[in-house]
């Protein structure tokens, strides 16, 4: 497999690994520079935007690891006919293909986010309760399946598009920068749109918000089920594409 033969490549596997953290050092100085000009960002604390940056990198690593480089579909399995190979197997295509691309380096978000949760919980003296404990893997699953969805639907449009570059992929990986803030740094037409029609808010904001303020609690726990509603749509969009293959030759 695919995964297995990127984690023989120690070298490689060490680079990307330390890009990533690279990349996470310099995003958490950049939230650490702001707060030295402002005492709170949009009534968030330095802890609780901290908090929130921290629940960010959870699922946000385990999208990376698993649904990122769906971007590949389009050129490399419709376009370049590897989906024939994958379709005269039994198990399911959309599971074969996440399989053959997983991104295990990217992982290490995972701690990373923990690290960074657990240093903001002491700073603002959050006890974990079961409760907080329960809402908190809800919510990191749900803001996973919220990723996985959205980025399910974007690798199906290639379906129709017959696309082989990245196509829609580059807007919809930089529009996850919205979810790594809380949501009311945004004008109001935008948080509507992060919530009702790009649900980005629940990938992070929402479930960690749910921990941290009592007015948020409902969307908190609301962020499981909103993933399986965007997942479900993910799957339906690719099945509806996948009728239309009709092999690379065609």
């Amino acid at each position: 497999m695919l995964a297995k033969a990127r984690l023989s490549y120690r070298a490689d596997f060490l680079v990307q690994v330390g890009s990533d953290l690279l990349l996470q050092a310099v995003d958490l100085a950049f939230l650490a520079v702001v707060f030295t000009r402002v005492k709170a960002l949009a009534g968030w604390s330095f802890e609780e935007a901290l908090f929130i940056y921290g629940f960010f990198l959870i699922p946000f690593a385990l999208f990376n690891a698993s649904f990122a480089a769906l971007s590949e579909v389009g050129g490399r399995y419709v376009v370049g006919g590897e989906l024939d190979r994958v379709l005269t197997r039994p198990l399911g295509s959309l599971l074969q293909v996440q399989l053959e691309l997983l991104r295990p380096q990217a992982l290490n978000g995972v701690v990373l986010g923990l690290v960074v949760l657990r240093v903001a919980s002491a700073r603002l003296g959050f006890t974990w309760s079961p409760a907080d404990l329960l809402m908190a893997v809800t919510g990191v699953i749900g803001a996973w399946l919220v990723y996985g969805g959205l980025w399910v639907a974007v690798a199906s449009t290639s379906f129709w598009t017959q696309e082989r570059g990245i196509g829609f992929f580059p807007v919809f990986y930089n529009t996850i920068n919205f979810s790594r803030y809380p949501l009311t740094l945004y004008p109001g037409a935008l948080r509507f749109l992060l919530t009702f029609v790009l649900p980005y808010a629940f990938m992070a904001f929402y479930p960690a918000a749910g921990l941290l303020r009592g007015e948020y609690t409902l969307f908190g726990w609301l962020t499981l089920p909103v993933g399986l509603v965007v997942f479900g749509i993910g799957l339906l969009v690719w099945q509806r594409g996948l009728a239309r293959y009709e092999g690379a030759g065609a």
